[in-house]
């Protein structure tokens, strides 16, 4: 059995968030693709298939948005 798909209007906008964040769509492709130890070592990408996921995505655009760090 395989995992519900969430529709692309929902994914669509995270990435579009991502390319305004990061300036280009490589720089931002390359973040969702890298493993990272704030998301216990998966990457953003795989966040994507759940909405929590997604919101936890979103949450830390927007804090590399306004420098938030901690």
């Amino acid at each position: 059995m395989t995992a519900p798909q969430l529709p692309l209007t929902r994914i669509v906008p995270v990435i579009a968030h991502a390319v305004g964040v990061f300036g280009d769509e490589h720089k931002a492709s390359h973040w969702f693709c890298t493993p990272l130890p704030l998301f216990g070592g998966r990457s953003p990408s795989e966040l994507l298939e759940t909405e929590d996921g997604i919101r936890l995505v979103e949450q830390t655009l927007t804090r590399i948005e306004h420098n938030i760090f901690s």
